[in-house]
């Protein structure tokens, strides 16, 4: 699956969103409660020494078992 159609498939799923004029993907709190996913929050050092807070969601381990029972049911 191509990620643009993962992201689609999460997104329609309710595991994930933008907020309104925001660039990174949120996860959903029931998504994170279950511990199917999570938020990884980096900070980044730049190169004017300024800091810069970086947001990715990543899928669990338990999320991936999930998600490979969403993607089958996507692809038929």
């Amino acid at each position: 699956m191509k990620p643009k159609a993962l992201f689609s498939c999460l997104q329609g799923h309710d595991w994930i969103y933008r907020r309104i004029g925001g660039k990174s993907w949120v996860g959903y709190h029931d998504k994170i409660k279950q511990d199917l996913i999570e938020h990884k929050v980096t900070v980044v050092a730049r190169n004017d020494g300024s800091k810069k807070l970086t947001e990715q969601v990543r899928i669990t381990p338990k999320g991936l078992s999930k998600l490979s029972i969403l993607v089958m049911q996507h692809a038929k």
